[in-house]
């Protein structure tokens, strides 16, 4: 059983009793802190900044009090809750977790998935049969808006799932030309892992008074996730993850890599080891994706290789390994890189494969994020742990070889 849900037939005071039926239904005992503290606000109709870790129940914590406040209303000129999310992967767990949600309580409430790559017709002709909640990607439902096949002014809530990346330069434009179309009544929610100040500076002319709720909690990083770091330089990266194969067989594990170009290098690699793996790539047809993440999540491959897209709201449970073939410039990007695993109280491990440069770069991240890289290293097929001197001295080591193989390589 989950550790999230109902206690005395109250998932959180104030939320409906159908709703709150329907996740003890859904086997959550008790809300997670997020959900305890961001639900009140919302069913209060209160603008909000939600910034809690990946896997602390984000997602039912706008979900919750958005579909307990619209349970009896009626859809009769557009969606009353409207849900953005930059990946369609993301737009479609948030569906389903709706749609589970609203059958669990018995409500008499309809979704729509408004996704780019599907037909225009066929998502107007949804949106003509009323749906209350309207979940998809910004310029999808940009597109609809501007065609006035969907009607914002009958909205309640608007909520912005992974909020940080729909303010980047690839959203922006379509997410604020929703906003300024969304009546002033709406409430609206950012909900991220991580929501940077400017983020919160763009979205601020949109809202009313929005309360900041930072429920960043470290002990979800250093507890469920073990943080390992080996030392490995870029050339040799590639060929390290066949080794951490040998030695770990994990049951499920997604790599990630900074380039398209890196990720179809591994899947290659991987493949002559006969392994099962595929990848995730914006750039890959709809079906192509959905196949692979429904291959993955079943178990029918082990291996994932995705660019960062695949760390935002991606929740697939028993991934017991994350391999980061690089450390990303950003630490809040490895925050959502390692949230993929551990998710629901299960514990995962988080690996990062790190040249001289990266190792420097990953303490800072960890005294910043608190909690603490593991220094390991691997050695005819076995994993250990060193004591830090013996790791450094191979750093050391390994740095005096490949300034020398780049000084040969130069003559």
């Amino acid at each position: 059983m989950c550790k999230y849900g109902v206690m005395n037939n109250e998932f959180v005071p104030g939320l409906a009793p159908e709703i709150s039926d329907a996740l003890q239904s859904m086997g959550y005992e008790s809300p997670t802190y997020v959900q305890t503290m961001a639900i009140p606000p919302l069913l209060a109709g209160e603008d909000l900044f939600m910034q809690s870790e990946t896997g602390t129940g984000k997602t039912f914590a706008y979900l919750a009090p958005a579909i307990s406040q619209i349970r009896e209303a009626r859809s009769e000129s557009g969606p009353l809750v409207l849900v953005l999310c930059p990946t369609q992967e993301l737009a479609v767990q948030v569906a389903r977790q709706a749609e589970l949600l609203i059958s669990a309580a018995g409500l008499p409430l309809t979704v729509a998935s408004l996704l780019g790559g599907s037909p225009l017709s066929r998502q107007e002709a949804t949106l003509k049969k009323k749906p209350h909640l309207a979940i998809g990607t910004p310029g999808r439902i940009g597109d609809l808006v501007q065609m006035r096949s969907l009607k914002l002014g009958n909205l309640r809530y608007l909520i912005l799932d992974e909020g940080d990346r729909l303010f980047s330069r690839e959203y922006r434009e379509s997410v604020v030309s929703i906003l300024a179309k969304k009546p002033t009544s709406a409430c609206i929610a950012l909900a991220s892992a991580t929501l940077l100040e400017s983020t919160r500076k763009s979205a601020a002319p949109y809202m009313r008074n929005p309360r900041f709720l930072d429920l960043y909690d470290a002990k979800v990083l250093a507890g469920d996730i073990e943080h390992w770091i080996f030392y490995v330089e870029h050339r040799k990266k590639i060929d390290f993850i066949r080794k951490l194969e040998n030695a770990l067989k994990p049951k499920r594990c997604l790599v990630f890599a900074s380039s398209t170009d890196r990720v179809g290098k591994i899947v290659e690699r991987l493949s002559r080891e006969d392994l099962p793996v595929d990848s995730l790539l914006s750039r890959q047809e709809k079906e192509h994706r959905r196949v692979a993440l429904e291959r993955f999540e079943t178990g029918r491959l082990r291996y994932l290789v995705t660019t960062d897209l695949g760390a935002r709201g991606l929740d697939i449970s028993d991934i017991d390994h994350v391999i980061s073939i690089d450390l990303p410039e950003e630490s809040s990007w490895y925050i959502h890189r390692a949230g993929r695993t551990a998710r629901a109280g299960k514990h995962g491990v988080s690996i990062v494969l790190a040249d001289g440069v990266e190792l420097n770069r990953a303490s800072k991240v960890a005294v910043e994020r608190g909690f603490v890289f593991r220094t390991k290293l691997l050695s005819e097929g076995i994993i250990y742990e060193p004591p830090v001197q013996e790791f450094f001295a191979m750093v050391e080591e390994g740095e005096k070889e490949r300034r020398d193989f780049l000084r040969q390589r130069g003559t």
